[in-house]
């Protein structure tokens, strides 16, 4: 069966309904900024410890995140600038989504899936979204988006945009507006029209122009030969055989992964709940994850979801999503290893009659 992960934002429920996502925004929305996976996935293809395997993703769209942390308006003259000479001359009509932070979240909707190999979704987002930004010259396409590909998280829309100081709704909410919405009027009107929360939300439009230009693009990566007469089909079927052998290298963060012992994993939870942790708690979990081989992109991820937070404050984090925290930092240079059992149980994580692996 096939289903979303649901984050705030690290990922804490698999959903496999409307009705189970949208018991997920309820619970959180106001609190928390809530996230989805932009792609969905078969649990049938799930990793042997029970992972999900994210190159099981259903390729329907391409997701793009614009961000500028300094300048909002160069998010949106980018995303007008794609409009303009991508878009357009080529009648593909995208979603477009005012995160409430500071940018802009864009999805092209393909006619149907496009069933790659799983060897190769991943790199093939990768590459296809690296072109567009240099093509297009889209300077605040975040990198972070093209890094993750498959495993892209994406604000959820019409759901409360929650502060980094104060950890508390800042009155603006991700909000979807039209093409003609976003080339026609000025950021401070988007910003004031995503207070209303309007709860709009636009149908996609699917478009098979898009879908072919990007199984094309897949075959130029791999030198097949197409022509316009080649049918979408043929084409799939053309990459499947040449690609059948093909170890695909990638040089992204890790997928999300998650330490292996349920009392860790259980704490890690309850702390994303709570929006606090302790120091002791901190150096916990932050040992078990490097120990576990989380990057340090993997690492800000889960840290960011315990503290709505400035990254500087605490120095599990930092505002760059690639970049240790010093507190990380020192961890790795020590070289110190994972809490043991007993101290576990000592600082009252563990329990005696618990599972957990030494």
């Amino acid at each position: 069966m096939y289903f979303r992960e649901f984050g705030i934002p690290a990922r804490i429920a698999r959903c496999y309904t409307v009705e189970e996502l949208e018991k997920q925004i309820k619970k959180f929305s106001g609190r928390k900024n809530c996230y989805t996976s932009v792609y969905v996935f078969d649990d049938a293809k799930d990793k042997a410890d029970g992972k999900t395997n994210y190159e099981s993703a259903m390729l329907n769209t391409i997701w793009f995140d614009f961000d500028d942390a300094k300048d909002v308006k160069k998010c949106l003259m980018d995303v007008r600038k794609f409009i303009r000479r991508f878009c357009k001359p080529l009648g593909i009509t995208p979603r477009i989504y005012l995160t409430g932070g500071k940018g802009f979240q864009m999805n092209i909707d393909f006619h149907s899936p496009v069933d790659l190999p799983e060897h190769v979704k991943r790199q093939a987002i990768q590459e296809y979204l690296k072109f567009l930004k240099k093509e297009y010259y889209l300077k605040t396409l975040d990198d972070i988006c093209i890094q993750n590909s498959v495993s892209c998280m994406r604000r959820i829309v019409n759901t409360a945009y929650i502060g980094k100081i104060d950890s508390k709704p800042t009155g603006v909410w991700c909000t979807q507006f039209s093409v003609e919405d976003i080339m026609k009027k000025d950021i401070d009107t988007l910003y004031t029209e995503a207070m209303e929360n309007t709860g709009r939300t636009i149908p996609p439009e699917k478009s098979t122009k898009a879908q072919r230009l990007f199984v094309e693009f897949v075959c130029d990566m791999f030198e097949i030969e197409h022509t316009v007469s080649n049918s979408i089909a043929f084409l799939l079927n053309e990459i499947e055989k040449a690609t059948g052998s093909i170890k695909i290298s990638s040089d992204i963060a890790s997928d999300y992964i998650k330490p292996r012992r349920e009392c860790v994993i259980k704490l890690i939870e309850n702390n994303i709940e709570r929006g606090h942790s302790s120091h002791e708690q901190n150096n916990i979990i932050a040992t078990e994850l490097v120990t576990a081989g989380y990057s340090d992109a993997d690492i800000s991820f889960v840290f960011k979801s315990i503290y709505n937070e400035p990254a500087g404050d605490y120095g599990w984090y930092t505002d760059n999503p690639n970049e240790a925290g010093r507190q990380i930092k020192l961890i790795r240079q020590k070289a110190l290893n994972r809490y043991s059992k007993d101290k576990l149980i000592q600082a009252g994580i563990c329990e005696d009659k618990c599972l957990c692996n030494e």
